[in-house]
Parts: structure tokens; C-alpha cells; sequence
């Protein structure tokens, strides 16, 4: 009987790893980005792309002309409680803009990127 439990508990707690897994997997956002932005070290156009999550610790990126890039996730911030997703970015001083957060509706944000020195931040809003 111990083991029946036992192995009942442990189908729960995978099944439930599984769908926490697929929600991470489905997440995706879709934003038109107005001005050019640097992502890991590449500066990349204005225009449509879309953000996806890849794996537990990966964002894919495609823009609107075919190129796709993964950046890491430095870190899981907390779920904002937004209705509609969006993307943060810090604009500097000298103009440059980089991206900095991605939040989905219903899903722990992600930071992908630290300006370093004063910045402002600059949230542009997507769909899911």
C-alpha cells in the first residue's frame, strides 16, 4: 500500500513539473519595436519580432526578416499582474537602447539584460 501512494505522489509531482514545463514553453510575444535596440552586444532594426521562450533559461528572438538569436536569462522576475505583455528596454544617455525585460501575462517576467550607468526605461507593449 506504501508503495502505491508512493508511486501516486511521485506521477502527481512530475505531471505537475510537465505542465509548469509546457506553460514555460507556450510563452511567446509579439511586439513592434519603433527604434533600433541592442541585444547581446548586435544592434538590430526597428520592426516587428517576435520573443519566445526557449527551454528554462533562453529567449529566442526572430525578427520580421528571418534572423533568430537566443539570449540568457540572467534572471526570473516576479509576474507583474500586466494584462498584456510587454517588453522593457533601457534607453542611455548616449542614445543607445538596450533590451533589458520581457514580461507575458500570467508568467514570471524575464531579465535578459543590466545597462550599465544612468538610464531610462523605455516599456513597449505587445500581444500574446
Amino acid at each position: 500500500m506504501k508503495k502505491q501512494i508512493l508511486a501516486a505522489v511521485v506521477v502527481a509531482v512530475f505531471a505537475l513539473g510537465l505542465a509548469g514545463s509546457l506553460a514555460w514553453a507556450a510563452a511567446a510575444v509579439s511586439v513592434d519595436i519603433p527604434f533600433s535596440f541592442i541585444v547581446k552586444d548586435k544592434e538590430l532594426p526597428a520592426g516587428r519580432y517576435e520573443i519566445r521562450t526557449e527551454g528554462e533559461t533562453n529567449l529566442a528572438i526572430r525578427g520580421d526578416k528571418g534572423a533568430q538569436f537566443f539570449v540568457p536569462v540572467i534572471e526570473r522576475l516576479a509576474d507583474t499582474g500586466g494584462k498584456e505583455p510587454k517588453v522593457v528596454f533601457d534607453k542611455m544617455e548616449d542614445g543607445k537602447t538596450y533590451l533589458s525585460e520581457v514580461h507575458v501575462p500570467g508568467q514570471d517576467g524575464f531579465l535578459v539584460g543590466i545597462a550599465g550607468g544612468k538610464e531610462k526605461h523605455v516599456t513597449v507593449t505587445g500581444k500574446e
